[in-house]
């Protein structure tokens, strides 16, 4: 074999630094790459922050306009009651005073049990558990009698309105609150 002459060690010395040059080249590449990677997740991070900074701006700002529209629909129904009207019709919506139904309250399952009738149970393989719409009607046949265990809640009366809105094309539609 001959021994290495000048341009075979200057061809060998540029081919190294070439490769040293490409492997500095692919690792700054890399850097780079990491550094893009690393801005994309700011700007999803930021943008997260930005939609929670609006969103509890829309939830503070909706919260003022709720708690205005509970106050004027308060004077609504003090107005409502003090006419003595079940249903008052205006122009831009309906007024209402509706009495909601009695509500049952099995407050002691025991004692209610002992004393049930099968109307007031629906029966289920192996199980019997409280039907409440058979002890409301139970309640009404006996002529309000409440059976043991049994708490009848009353039902109050209950406030709502309708709004009616003009769509586009002319035509009214109602919106129930």
């Amino acid at each position: 074999m001959s021994e290495p002459n000048f341009m075979d060690e200057l061809l060998a010395e540029v081919e190294s630094e070439e490769a040293l040059r490409s492997e500095a080249v692919c690792d700054l590449t890399l850097i780079e790459i990491r550094d893009l990677e690393a801005q994309i997740k700011r700007t999803f991070d930021q943008s997260e922050e930005e939609q929670t900074i609006i969103q509890n701006f829309a939830l503070r700002r909706a919260a003022k306009f709720q708690d205005r529209i509970d106050r004027l629909a308060s004077k609504l129904e003090t107005y409502v009651r003090e006419t003595g009207e079940k249903t008052i019709t205006l122009p831009h919506g309906v007024l209402k005073i509706r009495k909601k139904q009695d509500k049952v309250e099995i407050c002691d399952l025991d004692a209610f049990l002992e004393n049930a009738s099968p109307l007031m149970l629906s029966t289920v393989p192996e199980t019997a558990k409280p039907d409440i719409a058979g002890i409301k009607a139970w309640i009404k046949m006996t002529g309000g009698k409440i059976p043991p265990g049994v708490q009848l809640v009353p039902g109050g009366n209950e406030f709502s309105y309708k709004l009616t809105e003009i769509n586009d094309n002319g035509t009214n539609s109602e919106t129930e609150a």
